[in-house]
């Protein structure tokens, strides 16, 4: 068990870290779309490639802040059954929404492989800049599979969350 919480905060520590990677982007991106606007506005000199960066950073902002989002359970949820079924009933529905929660990450992260290889085969490259594109994009796919590991030491905090408390009633 202790190992487990080991890997369970090193997994957790470092979606923090990788959020906070995103965001940086996020904010590098709209510093650079603002400067873009406002050059091209008030000079009419815009920036060239400002898509291109777009583009590529777009995708790694969006991935790297998931398994941060899962970790601290930020997704939408439907509480329909939960006054229904009570708090053990509702621990055992938590855990089934973190099971597909799980397949669905897991799937994503299946489809992102081949993409990602793909894009590298092909040597397909941005428009103005001609970076090459697919380094973002298995950034992007590593984000996703940490994003599973995640989900999955979630989905074990949730079956266990739910034992315990079907244990302590019986």
């Amino acid at each position: 068990m202790l190992r487990f919480a080991k890997l369970k905060q090193t997994l957790f520590s470092a979606a923090r870290v990788l959020a906070l990677v995103g965001f940086s982007g996020l904010l590098i991106l709209a510093t650079l779309t603002t400067l873009d606007v406002t050059l091209r506005w008030g000079f009419s000199c815009p920036i060239h490639g400002v898509n291109d960066v777009s583009s590529v950073v777009m995708a790694v902002v969006i991935a790297a802040c998931i398994p941060s989002n899962l970790i601290n359970k930020q997704s939408i949820s439907v509480e329909v059954l939960g006054g229904a079924v009570g708090t053990r009933g509702k621990r055992f529905i938590d855990a089934f929404a973190s099971l597909c929660t799980l397949i669905f990450v897991a799937l994503m992260a299946w489809k992102f492989f081949p993409y990602a290889a793909g894009l590298f085969e092909n040597g397909q490259r941005t428009w103005v800049l001609e970076w090459p594109v697919w380094p973002w994009w298995f950034f992007a796919t590593a984000s996703v599979v940490m994003a599973a590991l995640v989900q999955f030491i979630v989905l074990i905090d949730d079956i266990i969350l739910a034992l315990r408390g079907a244990l302590k009633r019986s």
